[in-house]
């Protein structure tokens, strides 16, 4: 938080706040993309057997849910460490965020789409499409990223987008336009939030990714911190 005083920040976090949950949860009837590797667990020690702990080993692509893809998911070699989940900057996944409603929505977002709806000069936007998420089901006509919006957000000075949707691309795009420029402008990206929850606003983001170093995406438990309520 660049030009913030520890003081000031002190003093935000000791004022009530609302946190909003924009996080979609995992589950075994979570949906993924269409060939992608859906959750699934093994109870691999048990309590009522051992009589000590439960324990669990689970499989799933780093897609499923909630999630922001690394630079390695598009380009590069998963041989190494290189552009992975754990070297992306954290600073931004955390800090001013702005929603926007441009729900119900299906399609390429355009500028046009999402300048109107702007308030503030945050750059972190996260756009709501739906009004209503079905987590069971994979939704083959979702909203995605246009070239043009893309272009237009990093003149605009945005750092990170945020989707309600599973990728920021078409679903059956094979060049996957949306994922290169947004690398191009180092802009880093959200996929499948759910912002049923929250309101039009300004809110402070937390979404780190987790610090996996041989992976090409991670899951993120996304919040909103709402000092509104005051």
């Amino acid at each position: 938080m660049s030009g913030v005083s520890m003081h000031q920040i002190y003093d935000l976090l000791s004022k009530p706040f609302r946190i909003v949950d924009i996080s979609q949860p995992i589950k075994s009837d979570t949906a993924c993309f269409p060939g992608d590797t859906p959750f699934s667990r093994e109870v691999t020690v048990s309590y009522e057997q051992s009589n000590v702990i439960n324990l669990t080993a689970l499989k799933m692509s780093p897609h499923v849910g909630t999630h922001v893809d690394a630079p390695v998911h598009v380009r590069g070699s998963m041989t190494g460490e290189q552009e992975t989940a754990g070297t992306m900057p954290l600073d931004a996944f955390i800090g001013p965020a702005e929603v926007i409603d441009i729900a119900p929505f299906v399609g390429a977002i355009k500028p046009e789409h999402v300048e109107k709806h702007l308030k503030t000069e945050a750059v972190r936007l996260l756009i709501r499409t739906s009004h209503q998420l079905r987590y069971h089901v994979f939704e083959e006509s979702y909203s995605f990223l246009s070239t043009e919006l893309v272009e237009w957000l990093a003149k605009r000075g945005t750092r990170l987008v945020g989707l309600d949707s599973p990728s920021v691309d078409h679903i059956e795009s094979k060049t996957l336009c949306a994922h290169h420029s947004l690398l191009a402008k180092d802009i880093y990206w959200l996929e499948n939030l759910d912002l049923t929850a929250a309101a039009c606003g300004e809110y402070f983001l937390v979404a780190a990714p987790l610090k996996f170093m041989e992976l090409e995406a991670s899951p993120v438990r996304a919040l909103l911190l709402d000092w509104s309520v005051n």
